[in-house]
């Protein structure tokens, strides 16, 4: 039984060196070439690293005859806190690397210093690899990206440089994967197997040791990392509703703080951007609402005074008619730029939607040649959940926009499912070529088709009727009408209000 523990002890420390011997040696490499980049090397590699002499080393004998055999010295204290690692520097001078903890950090930092060797060789990695591989005490190979299963997020990863760690499932294997930079191959070192000790119970013991601490390794990773991605999506449905003070805790420079990091850059940016657009469109609406009041009140008081010349009232009545849509056109940016600043203060109430529309065709002013009329058929059960203001204000649009256009009808329906409203307004007007479908919602844009200026609109009315469709949770389109032959605009959204996310 002794003799069973003692070849298992030297089994493990053989183990131990064939693990850390890759890693030592790429440390050992750097420090002969460079001893300023000892505090680089502790940092990525989350250890202590120290250049002593061989006396300081305070080693016997047999030690520094293994030493001298360019082997590697792993000694461990007695209660297993930390391991010391012992190689080489020169003739009189060692490298002792102090680890407190083996993670992940290790295996990334070996691999990070395994490609910049690589780089800096200016060869071509097989060679490269052929030549290094015997100081490793696992295998070193390389194999195309193709080989290996990765999902979207382990290829992310490794395109930005990180070494992909992988445990198999029974804990008896691990490997680590490298992305060689500009080439779709992948150095894989590895695989190491678990160690395993001859005795039966020997093995249970490892085998039990090994797989909790596998456990609870995995899980605080994974959990880890779960908790921080959570906190991140978070924060990021928060900033998509309108919270614009909606920040990330950063701790550490792993991807994911990384992420949170380049997270908590970007709301910054969107929060300056929209501050600085929210105070300019006050701003302006307060210095063109001033003067358009004054020029108003200075027509009617020329309307009062100018008799009763034609022509005089004439132009009163054209200057009074500009006005008044200048003043829309206020409104209408007032409005476009409240539902695009963040997420509108909106109060979402039950609504019946049929009633909404019908107020709405009713209260329409189309031209004389031009009839609106509701095309569904009338009855109940047509409530939904919509912010009362916004949605009678992208029908109102609707059936305005339609009005201007078509030629002699406009037909508005409605229909409500298990789960999604519908809106559909349709004339049979020009219509709008497919081209340019995606544009038509854009702020300011116009058609060059028979949608100019002169029908009236400021470009603005489908882009807010976009906007309040979105902050409903649902869409706006555009097609064209198969019965009335020109343009059909539809908005459906879902019948119960979910907050975005």
């Amino acid at each position: 039984m002794s003799a069973l523990q003692l070849v298992d002890h030297v089994r493990g420390a053989q183990f131990n060196q064939n693990v850390v011997r890759g890693s030592l040696h790429l440390i050992t490499s750097r420090l002969r070439h460079d001893l300023t980049e000892q505090g680089d090397l502790e940092a990525r590699f989350d250890a202590q690293i120290d250049i002593v002499s061989k006396e300081e080393a305070q080693l016997d004998e047999y030690q520094l005859s293994r030493l001298e055999r360019h082997e590697v010295l792993v000694l461990s204290d007695d209660v297993g806190h930390e391991a010391k690692l012992i190689t080489v520097l020169d003739d009189n001078n060692l490298i002792r690397t102090t680890l407190r903890n083996v993670t992940e950090v290790q295996a990334q930092a070996t691999g990070q210093l395994l490609l910049e060797d690589w780089q800096r060789s200016g060869q071509p990695v097989e060679p490269f690899l052929k030549n290094i591989s015997p100081h490793f005490g696992y295998s070193l190979s390389l194999l195309p990206l193709s080989h290996f299963d990765l999902s979207k997020g382990d290829l992310g990863r490794m395109q930005y440089g990180d070494v992909l760690m992988r445990i198999a499932i029974d804990g008896e294997s691990a490997d680590a994967l490298v992305k060689v930079p500009g080439k779709e191959q992948v150095i894989r070192m590895g695989p190491i197997f678990a160690f395993k000790r001859y005795t039966p119970m020997g093995i249970a013991i490892i085998a039990l040791t090994g797989f909790m601490l596998l456990g609870l390794g995995v899980y605080w990773v994974v959990n880890s990392f779960e908790m921080r991605l959570r906190k991140l999506e978070q924060a990021t449905s928060r900033l998509s509703q309108g919270h614009l003070n909606a920040r990330v805790g950063i701790n550490g420079s792993d991807p994911v703080s990384r992420l949170g990091q380049a997270f908590n850059k970007m709301a910054d940016h969107i929060q300056r951007l929209i501050s600085v657009q929210r105070e300019m469109v006050r701003a302006v609406s307060h210095e063109l609402r001033t003067p358009v009041a004054r020029i108003r009140f200075g027509l009617q008081i020329i309307e009062d005074t100018a008799g009763d010349d034609p022509f005089v009232m004439k132009q009163l009545t054209g200057m009074d008619s500009d006005i008044q849509e200048l003043d829309e056109l206020i409104d209408e940016i007032l409005t476009y730029a409240r539902l695009e600043e963040g997420g509108p203060l909106l109060d979402f109430e039950l609504t019946n939607i049929q009633e909404l529309i019908l107020q709405l065709v009713d209260e329409a002013r189309p031209p004389e040649s031009v009839n609106v009329h509701y095309g569904g058929a009338v009855g109940s059960q047509h409530e939904a959940e919509v912010e009362y203001r916004y949605m009678h204000r992208a029908i109102q649009n609707l059936i305005g926009n339609a009005c201007r256009y078509a030629k002699s009808q406009v037909v508005v329906t409605f229909s409500i499912g298990a789960d999604t409203c519908r809106v559909d307004v349709a004339d049979d007007g020009p219509g709008i070529p497919e081209e340019e479908w995606n544009r038509v919602f854009t702020p300011f844009a116009r058609l060059d088709d028979s949608r100019t200026r002169s029908s009236g609109g400021y470009g603005l009315g489908l882009s807010i009727v976009r906007r309040i469709t979105y902050w409903h949770g649902g869409r706006a389109m555009v097609s064209r009408d198969e019965v009335l032959g020109g343009a059909k605009f539809s908005l459906v959204w879902p019948k119960r209000h979910q907050e975005l996310s």
